[in-house]
């Protein structure tokens, strides 16, 4: 059975975060939810001995968040139940006794599905922006080189510089140190 990394774990309680409370609401939900997770005060105790009030604490909600999924993640293991952002979502909504006993509200669904859509994008939002951080860490290799032409053309020798895909030249009937581009030099190859 997969078990869920760290990074899915964070993914799928962002989006758990932004389906229960959008707005990041403080009061109490009409069922007692409170905090950005939208806890019961008896699914807060499965977890902590802190006082509920603290479900409005970010850095203590997101402590019995992770706690909650956790527990969640181990239940639908030990249930032969696929551990993914859906199921945990079901769970995390319903309970997970009505999950493993497939006993799931209708409107437990389009709750799951929601999750389980965001999740997945902040997933893909996630690996575009480790594979950004990896393109500029990992400058490409730097071409440096140096060459002598000696051809049988009326301006040799002429001596060329290639960096980085510059290309510089310095042709011998040039003033001192002169510099010719490709484009303003037709005998200048580009690399």
């Amino acid at each position: 059975m997969p078990f869920a990394t760290a990074a899915d774990r964070g993914e799928t309680l962002r989006a758990i975060n932004l389906v229960e409370n959008p707005s990041n609401k403080t009061g109490y939900g009409p069922r007692g939810e409170l905090g950005p997770y939208q806890f019961r005060a008896s699914t807060w105790r499965m977890h902590t001995q802190k006082a509920f009030s603290l479900a409005n604490d970010r850095a203590a909600a997101d402590e019995v968040a992770a706690l909650h999924y956790e527990w969640i993640r181990r239940g639908l293991n030990e249930a032969g139940i696929a551990i993914n952002s859906y199921n945990i979502a079901l769970a995390w909504n319903c309970g997970l006794t009505a999950v493993v006993s497939g006993r799931i509200p209708a409107g437990t669904y389009q709750y799951a599905e929601q999750v389980s859509n965001l999740a997945e994008s902040f997933a893909q939002q996630h690996l575009a922006e480790q594979t950004a951080v990896a393109a500029v860490a990992t400058p490409p290799a730097a071409k440096n080189d140096f060459q002598v032409d000696f051809s049988s053309t009326s301006e040799v020798p002429h001596f060329s510089l290639s960096m980085d895909g510059l290309h510089f030249a310095v042709l011998g009937e040039a003033p001192a140190n002169g510099i010719a581009s490709p484009a303003s030099h037709p005998l200048l190859a580009v690399n």
